[in-house]
């Protein structure tokens, strides 16, 4: 019972330093984002003058500023569930991650032996991939309906509707997640925030270069003037041209995407299989701890460079 209990606290204790290096290693390496989004907080609650306000301008003391890091982690996690349109809270998804890993980890140790619940202990991070497929799958689906969007904007503000009433048409007729993005920022500028801050905050909030492109031109539109219709016809074209590149680049590195999950289940696979038909043989790998993490640790960053490779800004 000792060696039971032992065990869990040492796998809890592991997933527990696991997500705080994850999270530390986010810090590091994506700290201005942060920044950025809490410049973005302040500017929602004291709006400064239209002219002094910059969508995509750089923080110059950025070095110098410092994020608490339990903020910055409840800041990046509430992001991430805003995008993936989970409506939990922070708190609770951690919850669940350290259930769900506690739980595989107390399965592999009742079901194969100690050293199983170390090796499931990585389970815990399963909804926080679900929540990274989520948040993907939506921008994905919400650049496609952006072509649609542009073009029904245009058709509006040539038939003599204002920029708001078109995207309130389109916060009414037009189908997720487009409806809920621009319904926000549509109830932002009905309750009183200014036109220019509603739609940084659409391009802050929904990270999708494309829309993101269409808040700028906007922005540009309202300070110098034009032809708003045919900006608006030629970003349709421009995401159009967009999403047939994706789609050719998504089938140029199709097999190099298959070959990623190939290498990567593949062991997986193979022991599971030599654990079902020959549980001695298997049981021999248990007893090498080392073995199986340095594995581990190879495919991970096998994967981290294939991915890298394979998924680039264009």
């Amino acid at each position: 019972m000792t060696l039971e209990i032992t065990l869990v606290a040492i796998f809890v204790l592991t997933s527990i330093a696991t997500f705080g290096v994850c999270a530390a290693a986010h810090q590091v390496l994506f700290g201005y984002r942060l920044a950025v989004q809490q410049r973005m907080a302040w500017l929602a609650e004291n709006e400064p003058p239209a002219e002094a306000m910059s969508l995509f301008k750089e923080l110059s003391a950025q070095d110098g500023h410092r994020i608490d890091l339990r903020t910055a982690v409840r800041t990046w996690l509430q992001t991430l569930l805003e995008r993936a349109a989970i409506s939990w809270s922070p708190k609770t998804f951690v919850l669940v991650c350290l259930a769900s890993g506690l739980l595989a980890g107390l399965l592999a140790v009742g079901v194969w032996g100690p050293w199983a619940g170390l090796i499931a202990g990585p389970a815990g991070s399963i909804p926080l991939a679900i929540a990274f497929a989520k948040r993907n799958a939506r921008q994905r689906k919400l650049t496609e309906q952006l072509p649609e969007v542009f073009q029904i904007i245009s058709r509006a503000v040539r038939a003599g509707q204002t920029v708001p009433a078109a995207l309130r048409i389109i916060a009414e007729d037009h189908a997720s997640p487009a409806r809920e993005e621009f319904a926000l920022c549509y109830e932002q500028q009905d309750l009183g925030m200014s036109r220019e801050l509603a739609l940084r905050k659409l391009g802050d909030r929904t990270q999708v270069m494309e829309l993101q492109i269409f808040v700028v031109a906007l922005l540009v539109q309202n300070r110098s003037g034009g032809d708003l219709g045919e900006l608006l016809d030629n970003l349709a074209r421009l995401v159009q041209t967009r999403l047939r590149m994706r789609t050719r680049i998504r089938a140029l590195t199709g097999e190099g995407r298959m070959q990623a999950t190939v290498l990567i289940l593949l062991p997986v696979l193979a022991f599971l299989a030599i654990w079902g038909f020959s549980p001695d043989y298997a049981a021999l790998l248990l007893d090498r701890p080392g073995l199986l993490l340095a594995t581990a640790a190879s495919q991970s960053i096998g994967a981290f460079w294939i991915h890298r490779i394979v998924n680039f800004k264009y």
